[in-house]
């Protein structure tokens, strides 16, 4: 099975492993990449928190269990940002065969009937490609809050007009800067628009079926019953 970044929807932000949810919804997985649509939707005051997914690795010691950690963000916030990125790609869209407008309305449609007040963004998996020490698995979470924040500041910096935004956004996917439309860079609008190679995917992929079912608070407590 392909290393994946895993987004799902709850009510809390995790304090601990054992810091189960009242409520908590699967939203999306994504394989070896962590799309632009995830960085969006976690935007709103990103922070870093426990991840829900392991108390720790296989081998840890009982008593010296790594710490492995997640992001926790604001629904509400993400999810608007993320809608004035849909109207744009309305917009982007009408040249791109495999992204029909349902497709847009089918992802703001899933998210509203599977809104939460919270976010948490999953990226253990990935990150365990590239290490595994406690201090190393901390510095890429932290390194992706900045990438969430900087998607957010990018969706912040266009302008209302969808149109308008259209132009700019299909310019920055092409061309690398230092500037705040930097996030867009690497997005293709073609049909390769969530290709698994493409670097990053748009992110158009939505269930609420994921290969990690994360428990809500009753069921944790029943399962140390």
């Amino acid at each position: 099975m392909a290393n994946r970044s895993y987004l799902y929807s709850l009510s809390n932000q995790p304090k601990s492993y054992s810091d189960r949810p009242e409520t908590i919804s699967g939203l999306s997985e994504w394989p070896y990449s962590i799309p632009f649509t995830y960085r969006v939707l976690m935007s709103g005051n990103p922070n870093l928190c426990a991840s829900l997914v392991s108390d720790g690795f296989e081998d840890d010691l009982p008593d010296d269990k790594t710490q492995l950690y997640a992001i926790s963000s604001d629904f509400e916030v993400g999810f608007e940002r993320l809608k004035k990125f849909v109207e744009v790609l309305r917009v982007i869209s009408k040249d791109i065969t495999d992204l029909p407008d349902s497709m847009l309305n089918e992802t703001l449609e899933f998210l509203q009937e599977h809104k939460d007040r919270h976010l948490l963004l999953e990226t253990i998996e990935l990150d365990c490609m590239d290490g595994s020490e406690e201090s190393v698995l901390r510095g890429y979470v932290e390194s992706e809050i900045i990438a969430c924040r900087e998607a957010g500041a990018a969706i912040d910096a266009l302008p209302e007009d969808p149109k308008v935004s259209a132009d700019i956004v299909k310019s920055a996917a092409e061309n690398n800067s230092e500037s705040a439309l930097s996030p867009f860079y690497g997005l293709q609008f073609n049909d390769k628009f969530d290709n698994v190679e493409s670097e990053p995917p748009v992110g158009l992929y939505w269930s609420d079926i994921l290969y990690y079912d994360l428990e809500s608070k009753k069921e944790f407590e029943e399962s140390l019953e």
